[in-house]
């Protein structure tokens, strides 16, 4: 579990986004993940993070990891998000995949880093930029 707070927290460094501001921590999904945010089909929930400007939502599931980055990939071209280059992760294994997918155009963006486990399957975590709220 630390090991994979370390991965997040590079994450968010390597956005330029820093660790400042909220920290806050969850076994559930975030209730306001945007549309373009999906969780894997069948996978179980890890833990959701909201690091100030970004929020984290780790899952496990049984998918091989090159099935997970597919999934990601398809679903990114039908959202509208372009693959760009991700950052490679502090601490990344050499069997770790990662995906960055952006919308220039609408600031939208999700990362996605798939760790095989040696027990079979994959953990899997989403970071996204949280939208900024509309002033009222």
């Amino acid at each position: 579990m630390k090991r994979l707070i370390v991965a997040f927290a590079a994450v968010a460094a390597l956005s330029g986004l820093g660790l400042g501001g909220c920290f806050k921590m969850d076994k559930t999904p975030p209730k306001d993940m945007p549309a373009y945010v999906k969780l894997y089909p069948g996978a179980t929930q890890m833990m959701s993070m909201n690091l100030g400007g970004m929020e984290v939502d780790v899952v496990t599931t049984t998918a091989a990891p090159d099935d997970v980055i597919g999934f990601y990939r398809t679903q990114g071209a039908s959202d509208g998000l372009s693959e760009t280059a991700a950052p490679t992760a502090s601490g990344a294994g050499p069997n770790d995949k990662q995906l960055a997918l952006t919308d220039a155009a609408t600031g939208r963006m999700l990362v996605v880093v798939v760790k095989p486990q040696s027990s079979g399957g994959s953990v899997v975590s989403l970071t996204w930029k949280v939208a900024a709220k509309a002033a009222s």
